[in-house]
């Protein structure tokens, strides 16, 4: 048989790296015998594509219209090299065993984030080629991910509190209700995954229609486009939600709830992608009783980084068995520690400025690749089965003591 396995493994256990830093790793390929080969290539690159489907006249028949997929392509960049052998050069025999291979790449600065979604991603690959004269190679392929770091203490919005008040008065007949008031707030504006949002809220029922819920949801928003600038796309996602209510006509509600943040790309991921954009927003929205009464809602912008701040004001965790209504608040203070050389967590480039504090895991985002066979590439490349969904940092926050 010859070949048992091929396969990449990176030098950290999350498979994940900043912009800048140096991807290492090793090929790995298990015989059972001697083989002949021209040699060991490795191909590592960064690309981003999006697609959607647009409508289009038909050219003969006008009026008609039929279904075309657009799509953009954007490299970032692309190295490849042998590890053993050459292109040009002879045959060279792997005894049986295992044999490891190792590679480096250095990677650009000015790179965006691993992200996947319904419309389209960001990925970075590493290709490992065992070239066979005169015979079809065997390839082995894995993804890993690139985060573009955020510091909310250097982000000036990321500190600001937050407070909206939201009105409406509902038609009665030829009447207007007594108004309907919702007011909410934050500490900051800027928050990590593993992070709670404390959304504190004060409602004023005096109108006669009954408040059904009071939604609160942590939303990405996703702009996706294509070549064709006329054609764009807008993927909108609830990643986190809490609710409360009813309150009925007349009545009040104060009260605070929490909204833990998932692992998610930070805000500024995109900036040198052109055809992605992310925003992330806090929804806030009375459901009220009736179809003929609208809701009342309102959307404001939130930051989301890889950097918390320095010290920031949350609610610790509830105590098991109590809902979003436990109230009680301690301070966390939030940041992290250079790691020590024998981890295999990649130590952010700010590290050195938040030395007191611990670093954060590299968790999946639940958007995952449902698959990474490109174009032309045969079904039998090692790894395409495996199941791959970008890391990014997450903090596990302790109370104060």
């Amino acid at each position: 048989m010859g070949l048992k396995d091929l396969r990449i493994e990176f030098d950290n256990q999350w498979s994940t790296y900043y912009p800048g830093q140096t991807v290492r790793g090793n090929v790995i390929v298990v015989l059972d015998s001697t083989k002949k080969i021209r040699g060991i290539s490795v191909k590592i690159k960064g690309e981003a594509n999006t697609w959607c489907v647009v409508k289009k006249e038909d050219i003969e028949r006008k009026g008609d219209y039929h279904d075309e997929v657009a799509t953009a392509h954007e490299e970032y960049f692309e190295t490849k090299y042998y590890l053993v052998g050459s292109a040009s050069g002879g045959e060279i025999e792997i005894q049986s065993g295992e044999h490891k291979f190792p590679f480096t790449c250095s990677l650009p600065m000015n790179l965006p984030s691993s992200f996947e979604s319904e419309f389209g991603y960001i990925r970075y690959i590493v290709k490992a080629t065992l070239d066979r004269p005169w015979k079809f190679d065997h390839e082995a392929k894995s993804l890993f991910t690139v985060v573009v770091p955020l510091d909310l203490n250097q982000e000036p919005r990321a500190a600001e509190p937050v407070q909206q008040e939201m009105s409406k008065t509902f038609c009665c007949l030829c009447c207007g209700t007594p108004p309907l008031t919702v007011n909410f707030s934050l500490p900051a504006r800027g928050y990590v995954p593993g992070q709670t949002m404390p959304i504190k809220i004060n409602v004023e029922n005096l109108s006669n229609v009954v408040v059904t819920v009071i939604k609160l949801m942590l939303r990405e928003v996703v702009t996706v486009r294509v070549t064709d600038p006329s054609e764009t796309r807008i993927q909108e996602r609830v990643i986190a939600e809490v609710s409360k209510g009813p309150i009925q006509a007349g009545g009040t509600a104060d009260y605070e709830q929490h909204l833990n943040v998932p692992p998610l790309p930070p805000s500024n991921s995109f900036a040198t992608c052109q055809y992605i954009d992310l925003e992330y927003e806090l929804k806030v929205e009375a459901c009220v009783e009736g179809w003929y009464h609208r809701n009342l809602s309102a959307k404001i912008p939130i930051l989301v980084g890889t950097v918390p701040l320095s010290v920031h004001h949350a609610p610790s965790a509830p105590p098991a068995g109590l809902d979003g209504d436990y109230t009680e608040r301690r301070p966390l203070e939030v940041g992290f520690v250079i790691p020590s050389a024998n981890t295999a967590v990649p130590p952010l480039p700010e590290s050195t400025l938040y030395p007191n504090l611990p670093p954060p895991s590299f968790e999946e985002s639940s958007y995952a690749a449902k698959n990474f066979r490109e174009k032309e590439e045969s079904e039998y490349v090692y790894g395409l089965g495996k199941h791959f969904a970008p890391r990014y940092p997450v903090y596990n926050f302790a109370p104060a003591q």
